[in-house]
């Protein structure tokens, strides 16, 4: 996802509306009752998970089955229909600097420590503006183009059903020297090219339970396989990012969760951006957060980051349409958010932020509340 320019969001921001009902709309009652995460599952209702032995172990140590995660992802045989074992993979504590790329496998489930995610890292470091001469795109989104682009930046990319990360701690450094606008690698910058994807998901019923994804642009980037409902589900975990970083087309549940905006990277004045839905335009339903916290960093001031902006993907400044061009949904409910967040604001293709018409975005709250604290660090 593209930033926007240095300046800009600030502008939209202050353009619309002080009353915060008039720029972040409530749905009704009637209607949020037919938005529950069953609703978005459509059917599917995972439970809680069951320890069970593993079928490998990953330590760097040499004392597992396997030194790399890639190598025990890679030991797991070929999706085939009718699979019937979901397969475990344990990954000892311990950070592993790896690109992991998964297409194609069995049902399976990487395992770190759920009581404390953070003791198990996954983690990469490539940028979208990147030349692939200094660091290949993810095997799972390889092109031919000269950059790496947003999603080859992926540190994690799995793509495939029935899959469940629980307790790891994933994460994308390439932006991390970054600070007050100063400092960005190779090719990027405020306007563009710093995207830096953690995890990318694709496919349907993919789970993630006490998980915990740190990157800056881009962190969570999910996307719904052609003919697939790409129904996904995270619980019990944190998300954390500055621009746009929860993005996507797929069906996305988050929650009991906290998502974290983060402060230092942007130049002075930018503010930054949450969600970026882009649900198709015949989908009831995209995006739900429940039950969740939307909390910062210090240093973000009060307002100055976007509650989230339709991804009109693939559509040009001025060219959308409605019912073919995508409509972002989102609805954010018995939350609580932060006092550093703002209005919803205009689209990727500048479509301007309103609730009502034939140009009107699905970007909604119900029975939001404030954090009982929103300068506290998480």
């Amino acid at each position: 996802m593209r930033a926007l320019a240095p300046g800009l969001l600030l502008s939209l921001l202050l353009s619309l509306p002080a009353l915060a009902q008039d720029a972040r709309p409530q749905m009704s009652a009637a209607e949020a009752a037919h938005h529950l995460p069953q609703h978005y599952l459509d059917g599917w209702q995972p439970g809680p998970l069951q320890p069970r032995p593993p079928d490998f172990i990953v330590a760097a140590d040499g004392s597992g089955t396997h030194r790399s995660v890639q190598a025990a992802l890679d030991a797991l045989p070929p999706r085939a229909t009718g699979d019937t074992k979901h397969w475990l993979i344990q990954i000892q504590p311990g950070r592993y600097v790896e690109q992991l790329c998964v297409q194609g496998r069995a049902p399976f489930t990487l395992r770190g420590d759920p009581s404390a995610p953070s003791r198990v890292t996954l983690s990469f470091s490539l940028h979208a503006a990147l030349p692939q001469s200094q660091g290949k795109a993810n095997p799972c989104m390889a092109h031919s183009r000269p950059e790496v682009g947003t999603a080859g930046s992926a540190s994690v990319a799995l793509l495939g059903d029935n899959i469940e990360l629980v307790g790891l701690s994933i994460r994308n450094d390439a932006l991390e020297a970054v600070r007050r606008g100063q400092g960005y690698p190779l090719g990027s910058g405020e306007t563009g090219g710093a995207q830096a994807v953690a995890l990318l998901l694709e496919g349907d019923r993919l789970l993630l339970d006490h998980v915990e994804l740190w990157g800056h642009q881009d962190t969570f980037y999910v996307r719904r396989p052609t003919g697939s409902p790409g129904r996904m589900l995270v619980r019990h975990s944190l998300i954390a990012g500055d621009v746009d970083f929860i993005f996507g087309n797929a069906r996305l549940v988050i929650d009991q969760s906290r998502i974290l905006s983060r402060a230092g990277r942007r130049g002075p004045g930018e503010g930054g951006i949450v969600f970026a839905p882009s649900t198709a335009p015949g989908e009831r339903y995209g995006f739900l957060v429940t039950h969740s916290e939307l909390v910062a960093e210090p240093g973000l001031a009060p307002g100055s980051v976007a509650l989230g902006r339709a991804w009109d993907a693939g559509v040009k400044k001025g060219e959308w349409q409605p019912g073919v061009s995508p409509n972002g949904q989102l609805l954010i409910r018995d939350s609580a958010l932060g006092a550093h967040l703002g209005p919803w604001v205009a689209s990727t293709a500048r479509r301007p932020y309103t609730a009502v018409g034939e140009t009107a975005a699905r970007l909604h709250e119900y029975n939001s509340q404030p954090t009982p604290d929103p300068g506290k660090t998480p």
